[in-house]
């Protein structure tokens, strides 16, 4: 049976754990590795049950799609801010993919949100880049992995010896995931121009609208 309190949906829970595993990463991250480890992949890792509960259960809902997104923006940022603390010659690029990662998510949600779509996976006007992304379920998937592994890897090489475990595994780890990784990269900065334009579009209707034209 559907549970009707919408709080209590299956995979909006799912998202509620998603954000307490990603904090104690956070705070764990200087003190840890290895908690940090477990606790920020596994977060990730139930990313891709959330979306599946919601549609076996038939529990998808706005405020779990908003839930979802916001739960992804905040695990990368934490990402963000933990290579900023350590890469002090890279701070400004990484606030300006930080930058383009919230808000070219931020404009295309809501371009689509205005614009009545039911998800902002579909993707119209031929943009090609973002139709490989969005509607290949399997190249999103790989990118994500990768652009979150290039992250945690890039933080991991920073904080260790060279001669320790996870400084051997991240270093062919970052070097494997940078194509994707910077793949993605481009997707947050396309997704952020394809919103922009779809809200002038529907700017450029209303007035046409307003004008009888």
């Amino acid at each position: 049976m559907q549970n009707k309190n919408v709080y209590l949906y299956v995979p909006n829970i799912i998202g509620y754990i998603r954000i307490i595993l990603a904090l104690i990463a956070f705070i764990v991250c200087k003190k840890n590795l290895a908690v940090f480890t477990l606790f920020y992949g596994t977060s990730q890792l139930l990313d891709a049950l959330d979306g599946w509960t919601a549609r076996k259960f038939n529990q998808t809902s706005c405020f779990g799609q908003i839930l979802d997104q916001i739960t992804d923006r905040l695990s990368t940022c934490i990402l963000y801010l933990l290579n900023g603390s350590v890469y002090d010659n890279y701070i400004i690029l990484i606030g300006l993919l930080m930058i383009a990662d919230i808000g070219g998510h931020y404009i295309h949600a809501a371009s689509c949100a205005i614009a009545g779509n039911k998800t902002h996976k579909k993707i119209e006007n031929g943009n090609k880049l973002l139709k490989l992304y969005y509607e290949k379920p399997s190249v999103m998937v790989a990118c994500i992995i990768a652009y979150e592994s290039f992250w945690v890897s890039s933080y991991i090489l920073k904080i260790t010896d060279v001669n320790h475990i996870f400084h051997i595994i991240c270093n062919y780890t970052l070097k494997i995931s940078f194509p994707l990784a910077a793949f993605k990269a481009i997707t947050n900065i396309s997704q952020g121009i394809y919103g922009a334009r779809s809200l002038v579009e529907i700017d450029h209707m209303k007035m046409k609208n307003k004008n009888g034209h």
